[in-house]
């Protein structure tokens, strides 16, 4: 079957951007109509299909999404559409088919697996989702430094997914990472934290674990032995690709979720949530709480992307506005992460005491969070076709959106010198983006800077006094993540920028789990000398 030209892709876009029904969040005068609570329940609405027709599936009805749902995790974008868009500089038409692969895989992660880890006929079915078979990074990169626990899908989810106390606490079933990139803590309008926590897909997981970059004297070593010969370039550490075309090339996959406590006075919302039971320490000892998702960044490798990876972030469509005139179990909807009633709070800035409001009895931490950048309206116009097939499923997915993608349109290009606007800051990451920023509300809250001085953001550009807009951008942070080169006096010495294949875990991470088990040191005078993200 012939597929249709590409003037008539852009009409359709052009159609679909024209009827979008979601609007963003930060424009006041358009209020986006949320869908209608929909309870879940077993009804088999969606059909089971094998994977590779899955895959084929997806992309049949391109630009549009397709209307049969189903589980498998997609490899890549589709490559003759990739040749017919991104290869002919039709980049909007191309972004399409990032958003698609965003959306399906955000999907297949969710989907509802059994006790060993397959999919579940339908998306309505109850069970554990796809991502709790995977590993947090407490799993791989643990305080010890030894080694992880073999793969094992139906032990993660035992883990991960009790639903009561009789299971003895486990690390994948807590929850304690409370700050953000930037090391600020996210509170909602009850005063609640929000956590958050990063899980690994088999294939990345594989790669950490076969090269022993779980923690620091496995990267040292890895270092040693691609970076033998003084003056020539390493050969740094690089995730494997997902491949269209190779059935056994799964993409590796990160994903780091931001999770809301659900406290007594929202237990009516929570089927307008995926869910989770997890322990939090709020007190002398952990407790066991409900707490509902409130956003997702998704980090894909694969062949079209190369080095760079596609990005993506989703939130909850609550988060930050709300139709006041709907209900969800007879009560009026409320934005979990700010009080449209305070016009006067500042937005995006970490509470603190002194700040408008002013304080009424004890002082609680409330974060008034605003979308600096609007969603763009041809992933609006997506997030209207896709929610409609997820409130037909019955799922709470529906109440879920794609913020947008962040993908190189030059994969695998070097980045820019640092030293001359813009490519200095659009391009730090390498790859040409095809847009410069991609921020989620809920895990870059405080990243969002609007108009500030360049050299601010790049001390490269010094003595530059010339102001730009500046907000959040996932390949443009991540693109400063280095893996340890050596460790010489016990102090750790780190890569270049771009070492670390975009994974700021290598740092973050196994830089406070310890040397481990080469050398016999820890890596606790070391942890502090880590590089830091950029804020």
């Amino acid at each position: 079957m012939k597929r249709p030209s590409s003037s008539i892709y852009r009409s359709i876009l052009m159609i679909l951007a024209g009827t979008a029904h979601l609007s963003c969040t930060a424009t006041a005068h358009q209020q986006r109509p949320s869908p209608p609570p929909s309870p879940l329940k077993n009804t088999g609405a969606s059909s089971p299909v094998d994977d590779e027709t899955c895959r084929t599936e997806l992309w049949s009805k391109f630009p549009s999404f397709t209307d049969k749902l189903c589980s498998a995790l997609p490899r890549d974008i589709d490559p003759e559409l990739q040749k017919r868009t991104i290869g002919r500089g039709k980049y909007a038409e191309g972004n399409r088919l990032y958003d698609i692969l965003a959306w399906q895989s955000f999907i297949a992660m969710a989907w509802p697996v059994t006790e060993d880890g397959r999919a579940r006929p339908s998306l309505a079915d109850d069970g554990a989702h796809g991502w709790d078979t995977w590993k947090t990074s407490y799993d791989i990169f643990k305080v010890d430094g030894g080694p992880p626990d073999a793969w094992n899908p139906a032990e993660q989810q035992a883990k991960r997914s009790a639903p009561d106390a009789s299971v003895p606490i486990d690390i994948s079933r807590t929850l304690q990472d409370d700050r953000q990139a930037d090391s600020f803590i996210l509170w909602d309008q009850n005063g609640n934290k929000v956590y958050y926590e990063v899980l690994y897909s088999e294939r990345l997981f594989e790669f950490l674990n076969n090269n022993k970059l779980y923690n620091v004297d496995g990267q040292i070593a890895y270092s040693n032995e691609h970076c033998a010969t003084p003056g020539e370039d390493c050969t740094n550490p690089d995730a494997p690709w997902g491949n269209p075309v190779k059935k056994d090339q799964t993409p590796s996959i990160a994903l780091k979720l931001a999770w809301k406590l659900l406290d007594e006075s929202e237990s009516h919302l929570e089927g307008r949530f995926i869910l989770r039971k997890a322990y939090v320490r709020t007190g002398p000892r952990p407790s066991l709480r409900t707490f509902g998702l409130v956003g997702a960044n998704v980090m894909i490798k694969t062949l079209s992307a190369k080095k760079q990876w596609v990005w993506a972030a989703f939130e909850h469509i609550d988060n930050v506005d709300v139709n006041p005139l709907e209900t969800h179990n007879g009560k009026p909807l409320k934005p979990p992460f700010n009080n449209p009633d305070c016009p006067l709070c500042p937005v995006n800035e970490p509470p603190e005491k002194g700040v408008w409001p002013p304080s009424k009895g004890p002082w609680i931490g409330r974060t008034q969070v605003h979308r600096q950048q609007p969603i763009p309206e041809d992933t609006a116009a997506l997030n209207s076709q896709v929610q409609a097939q997820l409130k037909k499923n019955r799922s709470a997915l529906q109440f879920y959106e794609l913020v947008g993608t962040q993908w190189p349109t030059d994969g695998g290009g070097e980045p820019s010198p640092s030293d001359k606007l813009p490519d200095a800051i659009a391009n730090e990451s390498g790859g040409r983006p095809y847009r410069s920023y991609l921020v989620n509300t809920v895990l870059e809250t405080y990243m969002q800077k609007g108009n500030t001085v360049a050299a601010e953001v790049n001390g490269a550009l010094r003595p530059e006094t010339t102001r730009i807009f500046h907000t959040s951008s996932c390949m443009g942070c991540h693109s400063g993540a280095r893996i340890a080169r050596g460790r010489p006096q016990d102090k750790i010495t780190w890569g270049e920028r771009g070492s670390g294949d975009f994974l700021w875990s290598f740092a973050t991470k196994a830089a406070k789990a310890g040397a481990g088990q080469a050398s016999g040191t820890t890596s606790a005078a070391a942890a502090g000398a880590q590089p830091k993200q950029p804020k």
